[in-house]
């Protein structure tokens, strides 16, 4: 049984080993224009556990094939996304030209 004060710890040291955000191009992704992509976040944390589950955290990321001029801000706070059990998908968007999250 864990504890409710060693929760945090635990949260924390998953978000580490997770990582903290960082730039991802697809080679699938092409972009024709100029393209500004402004990031802040605190505090961001993917968890999955179970069997076959996905849990992502996508900010400030563009996919697929995109023309013309692009400005993204995002100024993010406090984002969680937890999914558990079996075959399940979580996802958050914040600030993303995409269809899906894959």
């Amino acid at each position: 049984m864990i504890r409710q004060r060693s929760i945090p710890a635990i949260v924390c040291g998953l978000a580490l080993i997770a990582g903290v955000g960082h730039a991802q191009v697809s080679q699938k992704t092409k972009i024709q224009g100029n393209t500004e992509i402004n990031v802040t976040t605190n505090n961001t944390t993917a968890i999955a556990t179970g069997e076959n589950n996905v849990a992502k955290n996508r900010i400030g990321v563009i996919q697929g094939n995109k023309k013309g001029n692009t400005k993204i801000n995002v100024n993010a706070a406090n984002v969680t996304t937890v999914v558990g059990g079996r075959n399940k998908k979580a996802c958050t968007n914040i600030g993303v030209i995409a269809d899906d999250c894959k």
